[in-house]
């Protein structure tokens, strides 16, 4: 079993702070497009045969190979699994639609947050593939106009890498698609547009994390349904986490089904305590030190609505925590159950 030394409960207003402020950190300055999106000059597109393309590859030494310090990879160990993972939103600070491939500043920001906090749960389990892409910007969420056809451009990108993969790469392993916040409305448009047209590819998908994103309830399909059970596959899990009670009138009374990421099912009771085994905590100097997991039993996840309600033990600063997060705790899909998803990724991916 993965084990990781435990901590008591001291210096409780860092539980789940330093992560906060990471990504605040990352998006600081943040600038916007003052122009659309036709008098911007084209950006190069990737190349994927150039590995420096590829943000996490097996043939590099990366980030994503990094675990927590404390965390000792002892049994939770597989075979002839890849995962293709598109990472989440960090372009806030760029004055073009799209990021540049070769934006280092941008692409070091991917491997301390990223990699260290959410693509690495998968190390030790499985190749991991993560293509770099011309990005959306973060304002292009709010400009639809200029924000679709940017998107546009990140999904150009991100169909081509997982067509090079599959070309190049691909040696008839497991296959496992992962992503979060824009990387998941990438990847549900690969879905749609690819994998639903190519039953044959599709069939090759085992599982996929479609984190951080409300619009999945228009994912519904019969080609590829959502996981119900903790040892289910050819299915999706998908939670957008949020303070316990809060409420989106948009998505009220119309049943719209939520993984939990501590139970794994797909229904609205709330897990105990006692299941949650902790929080991946980001070093605050995270470009020299590692995370370290930390804190378990110390919240509580429910479904409800489209949303997955977090209900944590009351700690110091807390008001100060979640002003800072605006009440919303997306930037914390993937390390508020850490252990739990690494955990149930094992003994899924064992099942067979």
């Amino acid at each position: 079993m993965l084990k990781y030394k435990n901590n008591n409960l001291v210096n409780v207003k860092k539980i789940l702070l330093l992560p906060v402020l990471l990504f605040l950190l990352a998006s600081c300055g943040s600038t916007i497009p003052l122009h659309t999106f036709e008098e911007e000059i084209p950006k190069a597109s990737p190349d994927y045969t150039n590995i420096n393309h590829w943000i996490a590859h097996p043939d590099k030494f990366d980030n994503s190979e990094k675990l927590p310090e404390n965390v000792v990879n002892d049994t939770f160990k597989l075979d002839s699994i890849d995962v293709f993972f598109v990472y989440p939103t960090l372009y806030f600070d760029g004055l073009e639609w799209n990021s540049e491939i070769e934006n280092k500043k941008l692409n070091k920001k991917i491997e301390n947050l990223v990699l260290k906090n959410q693509t690495n749960v998968f190390t030790g389990m499985a190749d991991i593939y993560s293509p770099i892409y011309r990005q959306m910007h973060i304002h292009g969420y709010k400009d639809n106009t200029n924000g679709i056809k940017a998107f546009d451009v990140a999904y150009q990108d991100i169909e081509k890498a997982f067509k090079h993969y599959l070309k190049y790469f691909y040696k008839g392993n497991r296959i496992v698609l992962a992503g979060h916040s824009q990387g998941t409305h990438l990847l549900q448009k690969l879905f749609t547009d690819y994998l639903f047209e190519n039953d044959s590819i599709l069939k090759k998908i085992e599982l996929a994390y479609l984190i951080g994103d409300l619009s999945i309830r228009s994912f519904s399909t019969n080609k590829f349904s959502m996981c119900e059970n903790p040892t289910d596959l050819n299915c999706y899990l998908t939670w957008n986490s949020h303070p316990y009670g809060k409420e989106i009138t948009a998505f009220k009374d119309q049943n719209i089904p939520v993984t939990n990421p501590i139970t794994f099912r797909k229904n609205d009771d709330a897990s105990l305590y006692n299941m949650h085994q902790g929080i991946l905590i980001s070093s605050f100097k995270f470009l020299l030190r590692k995370s370290k997991l930390k804190h378990p039993k110390v919240l509580s996840a429910k479904s409800n609505n489209g949303l997955l309600w977090v209900e944590l033990e009351s700690f110091p600063l807390w008001k100060v925590y979640k002003s800072l997060l605006n009440n919303n705790y997306h930037a914390l899909d993937y390390n508020f159950f850490w252990m739990n998803i690494r955990e149930n990724f094992f003994h899924r991916m064992s099942k067979d």
